[in-house]
């Protein structure tokens, strides 16, 4: 079965919320920690998604090696942290780990599978959905702790700061290399108006006689698909470049902005504002998510930005 389907993702989301553990009939799991090796999952670590077809039996081997194994490799990069194998994570938080290996849609497809199976089991919250290897005891005060650690960071003063920040460091990227900002939060550019919705671009700058419509998302989750549509035919509409600075995006959105002739930025980590280190260091510690704080974005990201520029000065002039 091809990764790509988005069916199962689709179901759970669309499923009623129901309080309480979703049980299966359970199978053994206990050989999950040999039946894959180490050197494999390091070779499915390097493996790139667009040059190679990566299979369902692929993506839960490598589920259950995580869910077995204090060596797989999501848990030995950066600083130690108390994720391991006997932990439980929230859904959108696997789907984050996994992000670098596999779409979030198919992470979510496999964990579902790996539930009916039995080899985990579900807690559903009224904050977010947890799963953990079904053999695992007492894992309620565990579950509990990243509730709380959830209401935290998704509070609605930590999330618009979070979004803020990122459009400040933005701002902060056009303004220091001479790029002119010409709207903030507009669907006008130059006499022409997007009117068949109420969405809006985060900022519309130029440089050089080169306009761009810029979009600004510091989410754990893909920007949705809906909006990536309409902002892209509001660009459409506006005459402007498409330019989306996202924290990650998968590479079908690469594909759908690069055919609108747009770019995306991606910076991978969540950038929290200044004065939230006890916070994010709590985020690492309990979830191993990418958070970090910045004064600016990273070089690599202010050299792509300027790349995209000339890449389109030479597409002007030619």
């Amino acid at each position: 079965m091809d990764v790509n389907s988005r069916d199962a993702r689709e179901a759970h989301e669309n499923a009623p919320l129901v309080s309480g553990k979703v049980r299966r009939c359970k199978k053994s799991h206990r050989i999950a920690e040999n039946e894959f090796k180490n050197e494999h999952i390091n070779k499915i670590f390097m493996v790139k998604k667009k040059s190679t077809k990566i299979t369902d039996d692929v993506v839960i081997r490598d589920l259950k090696n995580f869910f077995t194994n204090v060596n797989h490799p999501i848990y030995n990069y950066g600083t130690p942290s108390e994720c391991g194998p006997n932990s439980p994570y929230h859904r959108k938080q696997i789907e984050v780990l996994f992000e670098k290996r596999y779409f979030h849609w198919v992470t979510d497809r496999n964990v579902n599978y790996l539930i009916s199976e039995g080899f985990l089991e579900e807690e559903r919250t009224q904050v977010a959905n947890f799963v953990y290897r079904s053999d695992i005891r007492y894992i309620k005060r565990d579950i509990n702790r990243r509730i709380k650690l959830i209401k935290r960071y998704t509070d609605p003063v930590i999330v618009r700061a979070v979004g803020e920040y990122a459009e400040l460091l933005s701002e902060f990227m056009f303004v220091a290399n001479n790029f002119e900002i010409v709207g903030r939060n507009t669907n006008e550019y130059k006499g022409e108006k997007w009117t068949k919705t109420n969405h809006n671009l985060d900022f519309i700058i130029q440089k050089d006689g080169i306009a761009y419509g810029v979009e600004v998302k510091n989410t754990l989750s893909y920007m949705e698909r809906d909006e990536f549509d309409v902002k892209l035919d509001i660009c459409e509409h506006l005459g402007v470049i498409p330019l989306w600075i996202l924290r990650y995006a998968p590479k079908p959105q690469f594909d759908e902005i690069k055919a609108r002739n747009g770019f995306i930025l991606i910076f991978k980590s969540q950038i929290y504002p200044l004065g939230q280190k006890p916070l994010t260091d709590e985020i690492w510690k309990l979830m191993r998510l990418p958070v970090a704080i910045w004064k600016k974005f990273p070089e690599k990201v202010e050299k792509r930005f300027l790349s995209i520029h000339k890449s389109q000065i030479r597409k002007k002039t030619s």
